[in-house]
């Protein structure tokens, strides 16, 4: 019997994991839960997922020492998922309750909404992502093969991510007429900025491809 591949989920205590971790399983993961800071040598990926604060997310990861096990996986070349608040940490910094440094592995800051006239303030539902056309060719030959293009996944952020270097912008989704980055990609780290394991079908099938 073919051993199954084994997942690495950072938790926060800032949000509830379960799903995400229900949703790996699904995929054909074993997972793992760290709280504090682990060796990611064994391990085929590493999850960051994350709701809430910039701030409060670097704090806990400072503070556990779980940023280094996040800079090990990434100097390791490992697969490496940051969802929501934890795609944000992989960037420069963040202006969220003052200003914060992050992970620094993608250039750009994250935003606040309300910067901007005409969007929403806290962009919370379902909305759907829009792919680059330059070399997301594959990915976009999945969408139509699994009917996903019109198909709507599950966001809740105040923030977003700004100033991120085009090659690294897979997809983006509209808050009115503001586009974000909702996909980024560099190397083997892949940022969400929905949540995957609270779209459905569809983001079960997303995260089939990514993994």
């Amino acid at each position: 019997m073919n051993k199954k591949p084994l997942a690495a989920i950072i938790d926060l205590s800032i949000n509830n994991i379960l799903s995400i971790k229900r949703a790996l399983e699904v995929v054909g993961f074993e997972t793992e839960i760290f709280n504090k800071k682990f060796s990611t040598k064994k391990f085929d990926l590493v999850v960051l997922p994350g709701v809430g604060a910039f701030s409060e997310g670097m704090n806990r990861l400072i503070k556990t020492k779980l940023i280094d096990s996040v800079k090990e996986a990434i100097n390791q070349d490992k697969k490496l998922v940051g969802i929501c608040l934890g795609m944000q940490l992989l960037f420069k910094d963040s202006s969220e309750f003052g200003h914060t440094k992050g992970i620094n592995f993608f250039n750009g800051n994250v935003e606040a909404f309300s910067k901007n006239e005409n969007t929403k303030r806290l962009h919370i539902g379902w909305n759907n992502i829009e792919f680059n056309k330059t070399n997301n060719q594959d990915i976009i030959n999945y969408f139509y093969e699994k009917n996903l293009q019109n198909e709507y996944f599950y966001f809740v952020h105040s923030y977003y991510a700004n100033n991120l270097e085009s090659k690294h912008e897979m997809a983006f989704t509209k808050n009115n007429n503001l586009k974000f980055p909702s996909i980024v990609k560099k190397g083997n780290v892949l940022g969400l900025q929905f949540h995957p394991e609270k779209s459905g079908k569809s983001g079960i099938k997303l995260l089939k491809f990514f993994l």
